[in-house]
């Protein structure tokens, strides 16, 4: 909760703010009252004050003087000014003094509740920083003090596999590292892994937070003794836990996921934990593997514990991707529709969680983006001039890790795919738009000279006109002479019979499209098929 001071030597102003301020919406829990400098300053010596908003005239000391006075004293209080006088030099002094804002009388309510609400979330990023940075200075002189040890060394070597994985050499090796396990000991794994961290990191600062991870992973999970963390690989680690006894498998998990609330508040990031089988020594190089791959097909959940003898697939299937819709509607613009049905079918995804795997992410890159060109080239445009190269050859690690990396993917192509079509089309002349429609539109649905009119947003009259008086066609003739080219290519290069190509073309009459199709091509259906397969 807040604490918040009202400053006004006119009683009625600060019992005004007092009544017309909905405080406790704004989450705070006092709201103390002063009508002169030295009043206020006896306040903050007795209370503690996060905001104060202060009139800027009073008789016995202003109120720049008053924070002048809290800037020195107490410096992470907010102060809000509230005056009558729009006077520039008292402006300039309130942002001297560093005021988060400044407002005149009389002030409207919800506008000064929302810049308290500004005020506050300055309070708080500034709280989160603090803690960031103080997390961040004591594991630093942690890391900074840390030296390898044998026992790393070999656990390290155990999981790469450098050692041999029968029990002769481990015991040989155990003794060289100086550790010493019953030959009955079995040990539970635990994979946890930083999905995201939620600050941006530079490579130094990820290792200095990484080596505090693995500090807190030691104090949650080192009450077995005969515990090691081991670093794996990307900011994962292999926690090992000797196990004379079968393991709780209830208790694991609710410390795994007080494990991941610690980290998500104290270490500010997303991270799963993978809990394996207990296994002798030489099989654990086998179960980190098993494990790295349960991570590496979770590609929906953050923040969970996964069990491994638990995880199952799901009997279920996804339902393939719509590619055709969404191609016919980023070829008519339709931006906002396709991001939203894309949006919507990943979305579905979260429902199918064993089902949506590393695979089904990788297959819908591919499905998605072979779409995205096959669009763009129907528009004259080349995929290697709208993407960074990068994005057309490099395998794209980061997009796959997880659906969220690929949803944020999918709305980066569409984007720029559709800022490149849009920047074509407005450079098309009305005709060339009718034109790239009716080519687009051709077999998919009926066309009308109104259907045209609309998408190019003309009157159907005056849209004939102007595409006569520019191409000398009108444009009935044209939009049949695009439906007879669009059933020549279907004669010669499909199987379809004539009845189903002139509905497809747009004539429902069997009759009436072999004689217009005969008057332009001087050959009726079957026999233009004929002469084309032959050639």
């Amino acid at each position: 909760m807040y604490h918040a001071l009202l400053v006004d030597d006119e009683v009625h102003a600060v019992r005004g703010l007092q009544a017309g301020v909905q405080w406790e919406r704004l989450n705070v829990g006092s709201v103390y009252t002063a009508h002169s400098l030295k009043q206020a300053q006896e306040v903050f010596r007795s209370q503690s004050v996060h905001l104060m908003v202060c009139d800027i005239e009073m008789p016995q000391g202003s109120g720049l003087e008053l924070a002048a006075w809290v800037k020195e004293h107490y410096p992470d209080t907010e102060t809000i000014f509230l005056t009558c006088h729009s006077d520039f030099q008292f402006a300039k002094q309130a942002i001297q003094l560093d005021s988060f804002d400044y407002l005149l009388k009389p002030v409207d309510y919800s506008e000064l509740e929302s810049v308290i609400g500004k005020a506050f979330d300055k309070m708080a990023k500034a709280r989160e920083l603090r803690s960031f940075e103080e997390t961040h200075h004591h594991y630093r002189q942690l890391w900074e003090s840390h030296q390898p040890v044998v026992a790393e060394l070999f656990w390290q070597d155990l999981i790469h596999r450098k050692i041999p994985s029968n029990p002769e050499a481990l015991c040989g090796h155990l003794r060289k590292a100086g550790l010493a396990y019953s030959e009955n000991i079995r040990f539970l794994t635990v994979y946890t892994r930083v999905q995201r961290w939620h600050k941006e990191l530079s490579e130094r600062d990820q290792r200095i937070m990484e080596y505090a991870l693995r500090n807190v992973l030691q104090e949650a999970m080192e009450t077995t003794p005969g515990t090691a963390v081991i670093p794996a690989a990307n900011g994962s680690f292999l926690t090992v836990i000797p196990l004379e006894l079968p393991v709780n498998e209830g208790e694991t998990r609710e410390n795994c996921d007080a494990f991941i609330r610690n980290c998500n508040q104290y270490l500010f990031c997303d991270i799963s934990c993978y809990v394996g089988d207990r296994v002798p020594l030489y099989e654990l190089a086998g179960m980190l593997r098993a494990l790295q791959q349960l991570d590496e097909n979770n590609v929906t959940q953050i923040n969970r514990t996964f069990i491994l003898s638990e995880s199952k697939k799901n009997g279920s299937r996804l339902d393939p991707a719509p590619l055709a819709g969404w191609a016919e509607w980023m070829k008519q613009g339709a931006r906002d529709k396709l991001s939203e049905q894309v949006s919507k079918y990943l979305e579905s995804w979260k429902a199918f969680d064993g089902s949506v795997d590393a695979q089904a992410l990788h297959s819908f890159y591919q499905d998605f983006l072979q779409m995205i060109f096959f669009v763009l080239q129907s528009k004259g445009l080349q995929a290697n001039r709208v993407f960074a190269q990068n994005l057309l050859t490099d395998k794209p690690e980061s997009v796959l890790r997880s659906l969220a990396s690929l949803q944020e993917w999918v709305r980066y192509v569409i984007e720029v795919a559709m800022n490149h079509i849009h920047a074509i089309e407005e450079n098309l002349s009305v005709v060339d738009k009718v034109k790239r429609f009716i080519a687009d539109q051709i077999g998919q649905q009926d066309l009308s000279r109104e259907d045209i009119a609309r998408h190019v947003y003309l009157n159907p009259d005056y849209l004939s006109r102007i595409f006569k008086k520019e191409t000398g066609m009108s444009l009935s003739d044209f939009l049949q002479q695009s439906r007879i080219d669009y059933a020549k290519e279907l004669l010669a290069n499909t199987g379809q019979s004539v009845s189903d190509i002139a509905v497809t073309s747009g004539y429902s009459n069997l009759s009436y499209f072999s004689t217009i199709f005969k008057k332009a091509t001087g050959v009726n259906p079957v026999d233009y098929r004929k002469r084309t397969q032959q050639n």
